[in-house]
């Protein structure tokens, strides 16, 4: 679950637990706060005391940390969405930004009004009035509930799934005042995304770590699949595109130790034999029976939401798919330029090193604020630049042919000077250190510069050895 305020700079996961007797664990946490130099609770107890554990992502709010807020609304796979609102602030532009990134994200958002204690009352019921508006504006279109009974609680709860209800909430956490309504309809929601175990393994990274002792650690969320400790995976891809083999060496999940994890949990592993700095942001492992491969463009049909000129072919901005968050450039459009609300087949290509995608993921497209949304179609193979360059170095062969004949005929007719020729010719194709090392060569095996003609090819061939080394 992702909560979306106005004062965090970053993406910071929090976890809580809820009793069967609905006691929260921010009474649990507070204590394990206060108390944990003396050891009275630690995670492994709050988790066995816990009937649920809910992970809170906590994004910034502010313009500046857009990016951070996509990046975590695509790359954690959020099962709902909290929208903070503050009482005496009411509905700001961000505000409606982080809705409509949710909206386009098909992420289930539910409203909590903080501050009801410091607001005056019509303050507050206009604020109301504004953002029930805003629900029910025809780019939202939801059903808003206000909730203030444990009734409106379980009707909430209930029907949320369905992405059209938007529950608000009206807490004070000065005063508690409605509070445990918000901790009930936590305890009733599900996970919204389904664990998949008996598809393979896949696991995508949205950060690493280098711990003193442990070594290599990433982070991230499971996909599908189980993975379990001592599983073999393959993480990539490389800056190549490679994908490489690599052991799981242990497996932390809600700061516990465990033994597997499945889809829709977020875990951290550490790794056998792998530096941090060969792992990055945006890298998946995933099991060997899905063969992966890394992937340069793609096709993806996008929807503009916003953009103050137009968009065309060679436009480049930010792509964030999963934890990918890349810039990649549009090579083509099944239109000639893009504006606000229209939508497109676009060819993708990113532009530093190649990623893992898969048909049917959802993507944003952005430049400072969000500008288009949509789904991956189909990847395209990328046409290697091996063939090019094969025909290239086939043209300098040709041409390095014809230098190797004319350098043979000069050495068929200069006789005594045919070493010396046959390495300022090498000179050219050569690196820099054997270059050198003709030189040295020259130096020692020259003690003139007569007994040549100036106007025989072979002369101009060598004339640069003779500039560095003039004659004594």
């Amino acid at each position: 679950m992702v909560n979306m305020s106005g004062e965090s700079s970053q993406s910071s996961p929090m976890h809580i637990g809820i009793t069967d007797d609905l006691q929260d664990v921010s009474t649990v946490t507070d204590y394990s706060i206060i108390r944990r130099k003396h050891g009275s609770l630690d995670w492994v107890k709050i988790c066995e005391k816990s009937s649920k554990v809910i992970t809170f992502i906590d994004l910034a709010g502010h313009e500046r940390y857009l990016k951070t807020t996509v990046f975590g609304m695509t790359g954690h796979a959020p099962d709902f969405g909290m929208l903070m609102v503050g009482a005496n602030a009411g509905i700001v532009g961000m505000t409606k930004e982080h809705l409509g990134l949710a909206l386009a994200l098909s992420v289930p958002v539910f409203v909590v009004i903080t501050k009801i204690d410091m607001c005056p009352n019509n303050v507050l019921q206009e604020n109301l009035r504004l953002l029930i508006r805003i629900l029910k504006s025809p780019g939202c279109r939801k059903v808003p509930v206000l909730v203030k009974t444990p009734d409106d609680v379980v009707i909430s709860a209930t029907n949320f799934v369905s992405e059209r209800l938007c529950p608000i909430f009206q807490v004070s956490n000065v005063s508690g005042e409605n509070l445990s309504l918000l901790k009930m309809f936590l305890n009733l929601l599900t996970a919204r995304i389904t664990s998949h175990d008996d598809e393979p393994a896949e696991f995508q990274i949205d950060d690493t770590y280098s711990v003193p002792g442990v070594g290599t650690v990433v982070s991230g969320t499971t996909l599908k699949g189980v993975i379990k400790l001592n599983d073999t995976l393959m993480l990539g891809p490389d800056p190549l595109g490679h994908f490489t083999q690599i052991t799981v060496k242990s497996i932390h999940r809600k700061r516990m130790p465990v033994t597997e994890v499945r889809g829709g949990q977020t875990a951290s592993f550490a790794l056998k034999k792998i530096k941090r700095s060969q792992i990055r942001k945006g890298m998946v492992m995933v099991s060997q029976l899905l063969n992966p491969q890394a992937c340069w463009e793609f096709e993806g049909e996008i929807l503009v939401l916003h953009h103050p000129t137009t968009i065309s072919s060679r436009y480049q901005a930010m792509v964030h798919c999963g934890s990918i968050r890349q810039t990649a450039s549009i090579l083509s459009m099944s239109r000639d330029c893009l504006r606000t609300g229209d939508k497109a087949l676009v060819h993708f290509k990113f532009i530093k090193h190649p990623e893992y995608i898969k048909p049917g993921q959802r993507m944003v497209f952005r430049e400072g604020r969000t500008k288009a949304v949509g789904n991956v179609l189909r990847l395209i193979p990328h046409v290697s630049n091996t063939n090019t360059h094969n025909l290239r170095s086939g043209k300098s062969n040709n041409k390095n042919g014809q230098t190797s004949r004319s350098s043979t005929s000069t050495i068929m007719t200069e006789g005594n000077d045919a070493n010396e020729i046959l390495l300022g010719s090498k000179r050219e194709n050569t690196p820099n250190k054997l270059t050198s090392v003709s030189i040295n060569k020259k130096s020692r095996g020259r003690r003139g510069g007569g007994g040549r003609s100036q106007g025989h090819p072979a002369s101009t061939m060598v004339q640069p050895l003779s500039e560095q080394n003039p004659p004594a």
